[in-house]
């Protein structure tokens, strides 16, 4: 019973551990602020759009 016991808090433990190894893997890539940093262009690039439909327009 012991053994059963240890065997599954081990495999929790080793799961906790890599999750950690993944998370800091991702935020040492910092992917999460280029993404943020993108998705930010996008916003301003579709509002400069829809300020400038107008113009868009006359020219076609």
């Amino acid at each position: 019973m012991v053994t059963g016991i240890f065997g599954i808090v081990m495999w929790i433990a080793s799961l906790l551990v890599l999750m950690l190894i993944i998370k800091m893997a991702i935020d040492k890539s910092r992917a999460t602020d280029k993404l943020d940093e993108l998705i930010h262009e996008i916003r301003l690039l579709r509002k400069e759009i829809k300020e400038n439909k107008h113009i868009i327009d006359k020219r076609l």
